[in-house]
């Protein structure tokens, strides 16, 4: 079953373009938004199970590289 998951990301200065970039070529990302206010980039997620979020998204050299902070939102219907 797919599951949806949101990710609101702070980036650090100067990355904001490499992260969204970086985030947009991932195959499991559907959707990212660069926005205003607390967090700079909103990136929405599809995946299988919780293995593959942490796995395969969470830990992918882009993101962690340029991200200052993040807060991952799992959809739960």
């Amino acid at each position: 079953m797919v599951q949806t998951a949101y990710i609101l990301i702070n980036v650090h200065p100067g990355m904001l373009d490499k992260v969204k970039n970086g985030l947009i070529a991932m195959e499991r990302v559907s959707e990212v938004y660069a926005v205003y206010g607390i967090y700079d980039l909103i990136a929405k997620i599809v995946f299988d199970t919780m293995d593959e979020l942490k796995n395969k998204v969470l830990k992918d050299s882009v993101i962690t590289e340029g991200v200052k902070n993040s807060m991952t939102m799992i959809c739960v219907n």
